[in-house]
C-alpha cells in the first residue's frame, strides 16, 4: 500500500493561499517581485563552491536533493518551484539542486544524512544545517521556513534540545520550525534513545492552538502506529482523548488541510490504535473519509494530492474486500480520466500518473492501472518508473514470468548510474523472489551490475550502499538456500573495496558490509 512519508513515496504539495503570519519573520517584501518569467537561478558550480559561495556572500544555502524519474520530486517542481514568491525568496540564499545520478552526489547525500528523493536543507552561511523542509505542506508555508531562514534561526537539533528540556521556552517561530520539519526523512535532529512518541506528545500540549499544535499530535499517533503492540506504546487503555481531537481536527477544512499529509494516507493506521474504542473508530473512518473526500477540490491542494481526496473514501468503501459500488466507480473513473488529460505535460505527468496508479488499485481497480500504466510508457520521460509498477502489478497477480519481463526491460531502459543501480538491483531481486532455481541467470546479472560504474567509489555511498547492502544481504540468503556452483559478486565487490582510500567513507562502509556478512556466516555456522 503507497505510503507518501514513511516510505517516501509521494508529496503533498499545495498552491499558495495566502501569506501566513509569523512573528519575527524577515521582511523581504521589498526585494520580492513578481516577474512572470523568473526561474530559480541554481548555482552552478560544485556543491563545495557553492558552500564556500554563501560563506563569503553570507547567505544561507537552499539544497534540493532529487531525481529525473521521482515522482515526488516532479511534484515539486510543478508547484513550489513555480510559484514566484518562492523563485524570488531563493535570491537571497544560494540555491543547489543535486542530482542523485550526477558525479559524486550520493558521497554528499550520505554527508548530508540525506534518505531519499527529494530532500530540501536549509544551511547557515557557515555550512551548518539548520532545517529540513517537508512534503506535505504549501507554498506559503515553504516561504515562511526561508524566511524565517533568514532570521538565523536555531538548528531544529537545537530545538530539539530545548522541547526535551523545556518545550515552553520555544518561540513561536520555533514552533513553527519544528511543526513544519521532515521529521520522517530525517533522525539526526533527535538524539539516539530518545521516545519521539512522547516529544511530539509534549509538543502539541505547548505549542500555539491550531495549526502547529495539530501537526505535533498527528506526528504523535504516527509514532504511536509504529509501535509493534500495545504494550510497547504504554498506552494500552483507552483513551478517549484521541477521538476527541480527531473529530475536533476532521471538523475543521483549515485543520484539516494543514494536515492533509497525514490525514489524506493514514486512517487505516491510526484508527488501528488500540487506545481507540470501537465504536469511535466506526464513526471517525466515516468522518475521517467524508471530510477529506469534500476537500479533494481545494485550490490549496496540487493535482496528485487533489486525487488523494479519494483514499480514505476508498479504504472504507472497500473494507472486508467488498467490490467499490458501481456509482462510486463511475465518479471515481470520470474524475481520474479528467485528471489525466488535464495534465499534457510529460514531468508534470509523473507525479499525476503515479497518483491515479495508485489510486485505481486502492480502489480495486487494477486493470484500470494496468491499462495507464501501459498508455504511459508512450508518454513518459522516465518511462521505466511505470515499467516496474507494471512489474508489481504482474507479480501481485502470480504472472512471474510477466513481472520478470517488466523488471528486466525497467532496468535495460533506466538513465544514470545510481538510477541504473537501483533498477538493476530490483531486477536481481526479482529474480530472486520469482526465479531462484535460476543460479546462473542471476549470478551474471548481480555481477553485470559492478561493472556500470566508472568511478567505483560510488558504489559505497549514499543510495548506492544502501542498495548494495540490501541486495548483498539477499543474495547471501540466496547462497545459502539454493548453494549455487558459482557467485562471484561478493568476491568481486571485496576488490573493489580494496580500492577505496584508506580512511574514506567508502572504505569504511564497505568494510562494515564484510564485518557484518562475516557475523552472520558465523551465526549460522555455529548454529549447526
Amino acid at each position: 500500500m503507497f505510503r507518501p512519508l514513511l516510505l517516501i513515496a509521494t508529496l503533498v504539495m499545495t498552491a499558495c493561499e495566502s501569506d501566513t503570519e509569523v512573528d519575527g519573520q524577515a521582511d523581504v517584501s521589498a526585494e520580492v517581485s513578481h516577474s512572470a518569467d523568473v526561474n530559480i537561478e541554481w548555482f552552478g558550480g560544485s556543491i563545495q563552491a557553492a558552500f564556500d559561495s554563501a560563506e563569503s556572500e553570507a547567505k544561507p544555502l537552499f539544497l534540493y536533493w532529487g531525481a529525473v524519474w521521482c515522482p515526488p520530486c516532479q511534484e515539486i517542481k510543478h508547484t513550489v518551484f513555480k510559484s514566484q514568491e518562492f523563485i524570488q525568496l531563493t535570491r537571497l540564499f544560494v540555491p543547489v539542486y543535486l542530482d542523485g545520478d550526477t558525479d559524486e552526489a550520493q558521497a554528499w547525500g550520505e554527508k548530508f544524512g540525506v534518505m531519499g528523493y527529494p530532500t530540501m536543507i536549509v544551511f547557515n552561511p557557515a555550512g551548518e544545517e539548520i532545517t529540513r523542509i517537508p512534503g506535505g505542506i504549501d507554498i506559503s508555508r515553504y516561504n515562511t521556513v526561508l524566511e524565517l531562514s533568514l532570521n538565523q534561526m536555531r538548528s531544529t537539533a537545537d530545538l530539539v534540545q530545548v522541547a526535551l528540556a523545556d518545550s515552553t521556552q520555544l518561540s513561536a517561530d520555533e514552533f513553527y520550525q519544528l511543526a513544519y520539519y521532515s521529521w520522517f526523512q530525517d533522525a539526526s535532529a533527535v538524539p539516539e534513545g530518545t521516545d519521539k512518541t512522547e516529544l511530539f506528545f509534549r509538543l502539541s500540549t505547548s505549542a500555539p492552538e491550531g495549526e502547529l499544535s495539530n501537526r505535533f499530535y498527528m506526528n504523535y499517533l504516527l509514532t504511536l502506529t509504529e509501535k509493534d503492540d500495545a504494550e510497547e506504546t504504554g498506552q494500552d487503555n483507552l483513551d478517549p482523548a484521541i477521538a476527541k481531537r480527531l473529530e475536533i481536527i476532521l471538523s475543521s477544512s483549515s485543520l484539516t488541510l494543514a494536515s492533509w499529509d497525514s490525514l489524506a494516507y493514514y486512517m487505516e493506521e491510526i484508527l488501528a490504535l488500540p487506545m481507540i474504542d470501537d465504536a469511535h473508530k466506526v464513526s471517525l473512518a466515516e468522518l475521517w473519509a467524508n471530510s477529506i473526500f469534500d476537500l479533494r477540490f481545494d485550490e490549496a491542494l496540487s493535482k496528485a494530492e487533489k486525487l488523494a481526496g479519494w483514499v480514505p473514501k476508498l479504504q472504507l468503501a472497500t473494507r472486508g474486500d467488498q467490490p467499490l459500488e458501481e456509482d462510486l466507480q463511475k465518479l471515481l473513473r470520470a474524475e481520474l480520466k479528467a485528471a489525466d488529460e488535464a495534465t499534457p505535460d510529460s514531468f508534470e505527468r509523473q507525479s499525476v500518473i503515479n497518483q491515479i496508479s495508485h489510486i485505481y488499485r486502492e480502489a480495486g481497480l487494477v486493470n484500470d492501472a494496468k491499462g495507464l500504466l501501459l498508455a504511459e510508457l508512450e508518454k513518459s520521460a522516465s518511462p521505466y518508473y511505470f515499467m516496474s509498477g507494471l512489474g508489481s502489478l504482474a507479480e501481485k497477480a502470480d504472472n512471474f514470468d510477466e513481472a520478470l519481463a517488466w523488471r528486466k526491460r525497467a532496468y535495460e531502459n533506466s538513465v544514470g548510474v545510481a538510477t541504473r543501480f537501483q533498477w538493476g538491483a530490483n531486477y536481481v531481486l526479482a529474480m530472486i523472489r520469482l526465479a531462484p532455481e535460476d543460479h546462473q541467470a542471476i549470478a551474471v546479472q548481480a555481477s553485470a551490475l559492478l561493472s556500470e560504474f566508472d568511478v567505483p567509489g560510488e558504489l559505497f555511498a549514499g543510495r548506492n550502499f544502501r542498495t548494495l547492502k540490501r541486495l548483498n544481504e539477499n543474495l547471501r540468503s540466496w547462497r545459502q538456500e539454493q548453494k549455487p556452483e558459482t557467485l562471484a559478486f561478493e568476491p568481486e565487490v571485496e576488490k573493489l573495496c580494496a580500492d577505496q582510500k584508506e580512511a574514506s567513507l567508502q572504505q569504511q562502509n564497505c568494510r562494515s558490509l564484510f564485518v557484518e556478512d562475516h557475523l552472520v556466516e558465523e551465526k549460522v555456522a555455529q548454529a549447526f
